[in-house]
């Protein structure tokens, strides 16, 4: 997986195990060998018996080598990980290899710390959860913001780079828990071609393919390839087909420039999962003596309440008829960089990327638990209700359709510096970004949850009638917005090596960010009547954030350090706007971060460790009506403070392990100067999706030059589902393996196997509802280099 090493105290995969060793391991996927990292030592020893395996040379860059990465994919943070005065991971290419990793969500899963929203009206896609906020406005790829709402495929995608905490100085808007940031797969000076074949016991086949070819010292190009339609284990329905095509190609235009021009599309038409429900929830208590206490709900005591206690199979949604549950998505990115040496001191980098992303949506999102009646249980939950059987609870099925088309434009010119002024040496970093994303949206609304058109039962909803996911609204007039924001900024760093024990560090960010929005939302109030009401809005904000870092390095292999970093969300952050908020101050945040980072064992693994405590001030929060205040003000607190620990790297030449471990302990310190009863009854509660423990772990040992194994496990404890803490998904324990074989320069399996002890947990969660995971199954991938 992950971090942290140093650009010359740790080796590069060649100087680790060799050329031909490191190959195994499908660096760049040049051979694909999900046993690469460790098995490579061994081949390497080997070399010149029987039992060789003689695989093609090709060059690495980025100094990354099995588990352990020493840079990042982000052109503006030049800095070493080692050296960075922050928390970083990063999941390199040989984990996602051999966990056969083929989305975003998979390979985050190696961080501990992080989990992952359900999908909602508003909220689709990608929908990650850092430190215990939200990350989907917070995905970049190559160091360019990615806005679109699809699942980010990894067939095109190198490495995953994870920032923890505020990074605003270096990217922009939010970032409260942190960024994540996808590497692209572009063109090296080699040639490869990869293919791989794998088949699902869920039912389903996917391949991809990875082809790199270099025509002369000047030119080079690549293209990677996907195609799959795959079912979910376990979940009755639920489909991902995807097709993509990634071409790139590089030409040094002469000694000291180079133009790469890349071109990205993926293609998605499946079945979404929205899960499943949770038992009637308790409500607060506004009572003194009880005030903020958990009272009544399905078990009558106050105690919180998990998801429904129904087969992991079980779906809410449409599967035939012209309106049955489906999302497609298509999303195109075509990118220019040009990349220039100045001299031997400086370069400037500059990208242009266009984006476009459209999604269409239609899920059923099961909502409104009720009776056998079909009618909706109230809250708070009388007590003639209080355990009533979950085999006559219906629920009620919201369906929308939504129609999601955004664009992008994006500029970004960088200069990163290295040189020596005096005794002190520099790296240097500065640029200008320039940015205009719009995003245009419809949705039509099919169906009243409420009404008995649009209920079925909790337990067998494909046995209920009629199950048709249309009704209660006679008509049906869409509701649309539009938006058009941009942002102009100006940013710059700079990283200061005093001696060998010091170095310095500060960076800030200037943001110009400007939101245009305009919405026409229409209401269906009875048989034949619907009002519609129309609202133009918009926002200016601008935005100055920094960062500032000391590390102390008492040895070669050791750096402690210490760091403070801001960030901002402006009330535009997720491309919507309204009247409460719209002139409101970005709300800020704050991180205090100390920490350690070591290397082990001749450099060849690396340990870090940090304490943090990031805090979120002037939070928009709802005002009492009786105050003279506006309905919305800034004025809420909210922390989240805790322990990272990881370790990645190869123990012995065979032995290669990823660990990480993260505590967190969150509170909702404030509900502003005059909040409502609803609001101040949530102060002191845990922020949701924030599991007080998280732990990933990924392992692997190559017992001969052929043959690897590798297993992993998560964990992560219970964690609230919502702000009142009413509502819960339990703990869980979830293990992997992995089996790879290589036969010979050009063949390999690889068998795994997911979900080992077929646990029912849940994937993703929010208060409307609970996605289970999928249940255990295994893919068999072949594999050709050439």
């Amino acid at each position: 997986m992950r971090s942290i090493g140093s650009s010359d105290g740790i080796r590069s995969t060649n100087q680790l195990v060799g050329t031909r060793a490191t190959l195994m391991g499908s660096l760049h996927l040049t051979v694909g060998v999900a046993s690469a990292m460790a098995a490579a030592p061994a081949v390497a020893q080997q070399a010149g018996t029987s039992g060789d395996i003689d695989l093609p040379t090709v060059q690495v860059q980025g100094g990354t080598g099995g588990f352990v990465a020493d840079t990042v994919g982000v052109t503006r943070l030049p800095v070493p990980i080692f050296d960075m005065p922050q928390q970083v991971e990063v999941v390199t290419h040989e984990m996602i290899q051999q966990q056969q990793t083929t989305t975003m969500e998979q390979a985050l899963r190696n961080i501990s710390g992080i989990t992952f929203s359900a999908g909602e009206a508003g909220q689709q896609g990608d929908s990650p959860i850092i430190r215990g906020f939200s990350g989907r406005g917070d995905i970049f790829r190559d160091g360019i913001r990615d806005t679109g709402w699809y699942t980010r495929d990894m067939f095109d995608i190198e490495a995953v780079d994870v920032f923890l905490g505020p990074s605003s100085f270096a990217f922009g808007r939010g970032s409260t828990g942190g960024v994540i940031n996808l590497v692209s797969k572009l063109p090296k000076d080699a040639n490869f071609a990869t293919a791989d074949v794998t088949g699902y016991t869920s039912q389903g086949l996917r391949t991809t393919l990875d082809a790199n070819g270099q025509v002369n010292d000047k030119v080079s190009a690549r293209i990677n390839a996907m195609v799959q339609s795959v079912d979910t284990a376990d979940r009755d329905n639920i489909t991902a087909s995807r097709w993509g095509i990634a071409p790139s190609v590089s030409v040094k235009l002469d000694d000291r420039t180079k133009m790469t021009a890349s071109y990205y599309y993926q293609h998605e038409d499946g079945v979404p999962d929205y899960g499943i429900n949770y038992l009637p929830a308790p409500t607060l208590s506004t009572s003194p003596g009880t005030f903020g206490q958990r009272v009544g709900g399905y078990y009558g005591n106050g105690a919180p309440t998990p998801p429904v206690p129904v087969p992991r199979n079980t779906w809410y949604g449409v599967l035939n008829g012209p309106l049955n549950d489906q999302v497609i998505t298509d999303t195109s990115i075509a990118t220019l960089q040009f990349e220039r040496e100045i001299n031997d001191f400086v370069t400037v980098t500059n990208g242009t990327r266009y984006v476009v992303s459209d999604r269409m949506a239609r899920p059923a999102a099961p909502r409104s638990v009720g009776d056998a009646g079909n009618t909706v249980f109230p809250s708070p939950l009388p007590s003639v209700d209080v355990g009533y059987s979950v085999a006559q609870m219906t629920v009620g099925q919201q369906r929308y359709q939504i129609q999601t088309d955004n664009t992008q434009l994006n500029n970004l010119t960088d200069m990163v510096a290295k040189f020596k002024w005096g005794t002190f040496e520099h790296t240097l970093n500065a640029g200008i970004e320039l940015d205009n994303e719009t995003r245009s949206q419809q949705r039509v609304n099919f169906c009243n949850q409420a009404s008995p058109l649009c209920r079925v039962s909790l337990i067998n909803p494909s046995n209920s009638s009629p199950n048709n996911g249309v009704g209660g609204f006679p008509s049906y007039f869409p509701s649309s917005n539009s938006t058009d924001m941009a942002d102009v900024a100006l940013y710059a760093a700079d990283q200061i090596k005093l001696n060998q024990y010091w170095q310095i560090m500060g960076g800030f960010r200037w943001d110009n960010a400007t939101t245009d929005y305009n919405a026409l939302t229409v209401t269906n109030n009875g048989p034949a009547t619907s009002t519609a009401s129309a609202q133009t809005l918009s926002s200016s904000d601008l935005m100055l954030n920094y960062k500032v870092g000391v590390v102390f390095s008492p040895v070669e292999t050791v750096n402690l350090y210490v760091t403070y970093g801001t960030s901002s969300n402006p009330s535009s952050e997720f491309g919507v706007l309204d009247t409460g908020t719209v002139t409101l101050a970005p709300v800020s945040n704050t991180t205090a971060e100390a920490g350690f980072k070591a290397q082990l064992l001749d450099n060849h693994f690396v340990v870090s460790g940090s304490l943090f405590q990031t805090i979120q001030t002037n939070t928009r929060v709802p005002t009492d009506p009786s105050s003279s205040l506006p309905p919305m003000v800034l004025g809420g607190e909210q922390e989240v403070q805790g322990l990272s620990l990881s370790a990645a790297g190869a123990l012995t030449a065979q032995w290669n392990l990823s660990a990480s471990y993260t505590y967190m302990e969150s509170e909702i310190l404030s509900a502003g100067p005059a909040p409502t009863l609803a609001s101040l009854v949530t102060v002191g509660k845990q922020l949701p999706n924030t599991p007080n423990n998280s732990l990933s772990v990924w392992t692997s040992y190559a017992l001969t030059p052929q043959l690897t194994l590798g297993a992993g496990a998560v964990y992560n404890s219970s964690a609230y589902v919502n702000t009142t803490n009413t509502s819960y998904v339990p703990s869980y324990w979830t293990f992997d393996a992995m089996a790879s074989y290589q036969f010979n320069d050009h063949f390999q399996v690889q068998l795994n196997v997911y979900n080992l002890t077929d646990e029912y947990y849940i994937a993703q969660y929010f208060g409307g509802s609970a996605v289970p995971a999928a249940g255990r199954y295994a893919t068999l991938t072949a594999r050709a280099t050439f």
